[in-house]
């Protein structure tokens, strides 16, 4: 009857301290999240075959935007 009562105890706590549906949702936003990533860097793979200085145009464009929206070092 002991040992009942102990893995009662611990199935409540169990259903108690995991996430749900909130970690069901997570799991399916990551696998879309993955999905879409894989397809745009297929696409960007695909374009960089058809037309190799345009990407590396765009890619420097990209680094130097993703460069400006950090935070600021220098002092003016």
């Amino acid at each position: 009857m002991i040992e009942n009562e102990e893995v009662d105890r611990l199935k409540r706590r169990l259903n108690w301290e995991r996430a749900g549906p909130l970690a069901e949702l997570s799991n399916r936003t990551m696998d879309a999240v993955t999905t879409r990533g894989q397809a745009v860097a297929n696409w960007v793979q695909e374009y960089a075959e058809d037309r190799p200085l345009i990407s590396l145009l765009i890619a420097f464009q990209v680094g130097f935007a993703a460069g400006r929206w950090g935070p600021r070092r220098a002092k003016h």
